[in-house]
């Protein structure tokens, strides 16, 4: 064999010596980062289980809560029910009583009106006569 050709292949069985030794080493960093990367998806499942465990107890409770608003909400129906009709009834009653005593108060205010307006025309006529100074009989009304 020529010497060239040892050199070659001695160059040859350095490199793939060189190349095995680096993928060893790529191997090694790689398994690390792989056993890392398992480790933080361990973490991870573990506070993904936490955060599920939450959140069913967060829908329980917010199932809970609509429940009892959903009771609570017909308890106000029914109150707003019976409010309603106490209410139509009350407004019935003022209506049949304002129909019975409407009238009357109506014609009790006119009575007075009049009343008034007479004794206000008739105290107005009294006083006027009382301001008027007595006519002597030379005295002509006239001031002639």
């Amino acid at each position: 064999m020529s010497t060239a050709l040892q050199i070659a292949l001695f160059l040859a069985s350095v490199a793939v010596v060189v190349f095995v030794l680096f993928l060893i080493l790529v191997f090694i960093g790689l398994r690390k980062h792989v056993a890392h990367a398992t480790r933080q998806l361990d973490e991870l499942k573990s506070d993904v289980k936490l955060l599920v465990q939450d959140s069913r107890t967060m829908v329980q409770n917010v199932d809970n809560l609509a429940g009892r608003a959903h009771v609570q909400l017909d308890e106000v129906e029914k109150m707003v029910r019976t409010v309603r009709g106490w209410s139509e009834r009350a407004n019935r009653i003022v209506e049949e009583v304002g129909d019975v005593v409407e009238a009357p108060i109506f014609t009790v205010t006119r009575i007075i009106g009049i009343v008034h307006k007479g004794l206000s025309t008739l105290l107005d006529a009294v006083a006027k006569k009382d301001r008027q100074p007595e006519l002597t009989d030379t005295e002509s009304p006239r001031g002639d």
